[in-house]
C-alpha cells in the first residue's frame, strides 16, 4: 500500500533522533522541505484511503480521542510514558 511506502520515507527522515534533536533539524531549512513534503504524501494517501472507505477523517480521530482519553485517565497516566493497563481493562 503506498501509504505505508510514504510513512517509512517520513520516518527515515526523522529516525534515530529525539524529540530535541527533531527540532533542531526542522531548523534547517532543506531537511525542513523534505519532512514537510512527506508528511504532505502522508496526508494525501491517508485522505484517499479515507474517501474510498467512505470514513470521515477528523470523526475518527475525535472518536479516537474521546476513547483514549476514557481508557487512560490523565490522573493515571499523566507524566508516565509507560503502556498501563487501561481503566477498563484489556482490549
Amino acid at each position: 500500500m503506498a501509504l505505508a511506502g510514504e510513512v517509512g520515507e517520513l520516518l527515515a527522515e526523522l529516525q534515530w533522533l529525539t524529540p530535541e534533536e527533531s527540532e533542531r533539524v526542522m531548523a534547517d531549512a532543506e531537511h525542513a522541505a523534505r519532512v514537510r513534503a512527506e508528511i504532505g504524501d502522508v496526508m494525501i494517501y491517508l485522505a484517499r484511503l479515507a474517501d474510498v472507505l467512505r470514513i470521515d477523517l477528523v470523526a475518527a480521530a475525535n472518536d479516537k480521542l474521546i476513547d483514549v482519553a476514557r481508557r487512560y485517565p490523565v490522573e493515571r497516566s499523566f507524566g508516565s510514558a509507560a503502556k498501563a493497563a487501561p481503566a477498563d481493562g484489556p482490549g
